[in-house]
């Protein structure tokens, strides 16, 4: 609801996303009853964290929040990017802000170098690994270049005690092209990284083992790498990445639990067949992206030139549902969503055609650019 200018929503659902866009559109948005009837109510530790983060990107934002936390104000200022380095909050990992960072970076004032510390693995977020793996991908594509495009886990920290360091460099662009990406192609090979820290180093490679037994099922190329680092907090896990033959990857991922946390404690088998699994239900949704990323595509999309933009997807998650309205109320842009139709997968038998099957159905959608410039590049 727009009330004088300003947008206001309520509740602390998909806090993350209104602000992010609130940045990017230049729109002031105000977001209020934010836990009222909770245990306690307000802004969560890293909520607040995530406002710090976003002050120390942007020049000339006005933040205001009420004494109890249930409600802030925001007036986004100017992306200036450069050189930050920042804490986050140990209950949420680094994943949780580096989502929002990929959305600003490149179309800051200078080139974007930010270094954050905490908590790079957890069963919450997406892991570091996963992003680097799924998002940054995205990104290439849309930068075309890759030149000043670099990601670098320095130290890996688990829960709940972190301390994982993570290094990203983004170049700055002034638009976007506007792009058709409507083939997924077939996977090609599987890899990924079991990692463990602070316990016995064959446990990662029970992982490891666990996971290859259930890929080498369906295919051959299957290959991952063991990371035994030395974190402060125990625990292992495995994140596994399929790679098509058209450049789609798509990434899953599971973890141990907490110390004296979890009550049910996962073996490492467990864990190793838990990413296998879903890894596989990942494939059988299919897309040109893998869920994680859709938000990002859908937001590129948006910011292209004012030309037809086209993605093929699976089934849209909830977030990417309400993102999409948030899309609708920043920058006043629908997408047609229709059901996708792969004409090169119909098979003929004596003039029946018939379609062949490959995971759920998939969506097609479209939507015209906003022609969005980076007005923040080359400025003085």
């Amino acid at each position: 609801m727009e009330v004088g200018g300003v947008l206001v929503y309520e509740g602390s659902n998909f806090f993350r996303q209104r602000l992010t866009l609130a940045t990017l559109s230049g729109k002031t948005v105000k977001i209020k009853n934010i836990r009222t009837r909770g245990e306690e109510p307000g802004l969560n530790e890293y909520e607040a964290n995530f406002i710090r983060l976003l002050d120390k990107i942007c020049n000339g934002s006005h933040i205001e929040v009420n004494e109890t936390g249930t409600s802030v104000l925001y007036k986004p200022g100017v992306l200036l990017g450069g050189h930050v380095e920042h804490t986050c909050s140990n209950k949420r990992g680094i994943g949780y802000y580096l989502e929002p960072v990929f959305m600003l970076a490149p179309f800051c004032k200078t080139p974007f170098n930010i270094t954050l510390t905490g908590v790079t693995n957890n069963q919450i977020d997406p892991s570091v690994d996963m992003i680097r793996s799924s998002l940054l991908p995205v990104v290439k594509n849309f930068l075309v270049v890759d030149e000043g495009l670099s990601f670098k886990m320095i130290r890996r920290g688990l829960p709940p005690l972190g301390e994982g360091v993570v290094n990203f460099t983004c170049p700055v662009r002034r638009t976007l092209k506007s792009f058709q990406w409507v083939e997924s192609g077939k996977i090609k090979r599987i890899r990924g990284v079991a990692y463990s820290s602070r316990v016995a180093p064959i446990v990662a490679n029970r992982v490891l083992d666990a996971a290859k037994k259930v890929f080498s099922n369906y295919l051959a190329d299957v290959y991952f790498f063991v990371d035994n680092s030395k974190g402060k907090s125990p625990g292992f896990g495995l994140c596994a990445v399929a790679e098509t033959n058209k450049g789609s990857f798509m990434s899953a991922e599971s973890m141990s639990g907490s110390p004296n946390k979890d009550k049910d404690i996962k073996l490492p088998e467990d864990v190793g067949q838990e990413a296998a699994w879903r890894l596989l239900e990942e494939i059988y949704r299919g897309g040109c992206v893998d869920s994680t990323c859709q938000p990002l595509v859908l937001l590129y999309m948006v910011l292209t030139a004012k030309d037809v933009s086209k993605i093929v997807l699976g089934p849209l998650t909830p977030y990417s549902m309400h993102f999409l309205r948030h899309l609708r109320d920043f920058f006043k842009v629908t997408f047609k969503i229709e059901q996708h139709v792969d004409n090169s997968l119909r098979i003929s038998d004596d003039d029946e055609e018939e379609e062949l099957k490959t995971g759920s159905s998939k969506l097609l959608l479209t939507c015209v650019g906003t022609g969005y410039t980076n007005i923040s590049k080359g400025q003085i």
